[in-house]
């Protein structure tokens, strides 16, 4: 998925999510932005362009059973941010353009990911997104939420990749998820920041990305399918 600065125009959404951080690797830079409820002409238009598109699947998928299944839940979301504040979808953007995961965030005492997906199975991407939710999740609300993956019926080699992003099971926590507690946000998160291994890392304070924006195309090598 593409997003490409053009003019102002009528059939155009506006773009104006709260870019979190910045994650860049070698010659990548991905970008990791929460959206807010202005973006729900956006998200209407993602969802439009993306009908009968073909996902490519990702084997650490979160919270549902297919790729398809968060991205459209997560957008859909969009619209109700504003009477849900605890509610969060947080997309990662490569190279300024190109959407490469979503993450869907819901919860009140406690902060719970009721999706991850990324496209064809990104390592950085994936991380970037965790990392970024337990830093969000921390300046939010402090040591008084954890964030919390359901994981409870996923396969050995899904947890054990989330645990090395210090992620855990308390032994009192009633099921088999895997969190970080809220008292544990700060020590965790430096951790998973070097699991992530990218070169350098910036985290903003939250502002607005105000390009007017359009979702051009699903490209080929990302979704199996060309518009």
């Amino acid at each position: 998925m593409q997003i490409q600065s053009q003019n102002p125009g009528k059939c155009q959404p506006n773009f104006q999510a709260l870019r979190i951080s910045s994650v860049t690797k070698g010659s990548r830079k991905i970008d990791i932005y929460s959206l807010t409820s202005k973006d729900k002409f956006f998200a209407e238009k993602m969802l439009n362009i993306a009908k009968g598109q073909k996902f490519s699947e990702d084997s650490k998928l979160l919270g549902a059973p297919s790729v398809r299944n968060v991205y459209d839940t997560a957008l859909k979301k969009v619209k109700h941010l504003d009477t849900h504040p605890y509610d969060r979808v947080i997309l990662s953007v490569e190279g300024g353009k190109k959407v490469t995961g979503v993450l869907n965030i819901g919860g009140q005492a406690d902060s719970v990911v009721e999706g991850l997906a990324v496209w064809n199975n990104d390592r950085l991407t994936r991380d970037s997104l965790v990392v970024s939710a337990l830093k969000d999740t921390s300046r939010s609300y402090g040591d008084f939420s954890a964030l919390i993956l359901p994981t409870a019926s996923e396969p050995a080699n899904t947890k054990a990749y989330f645990r090395r992003l210090g992620f855990k099971t308390p032994k009192d926590f009633g099921n088999k998820d895997l969190m970080v507690e809220g008292e544990n946000l700060q020590t965790v998160i430096p951790k998973a920041q070097k699991a992530m291994n990218a070169d350098e890392t910036k985290d903003f304070t939250y502002r607005y990305y105000t390009d007017s924006v359009s979702y051009t195309h699903l490209r080929a090598h990302e979704t199996s399918a060309h518009l």
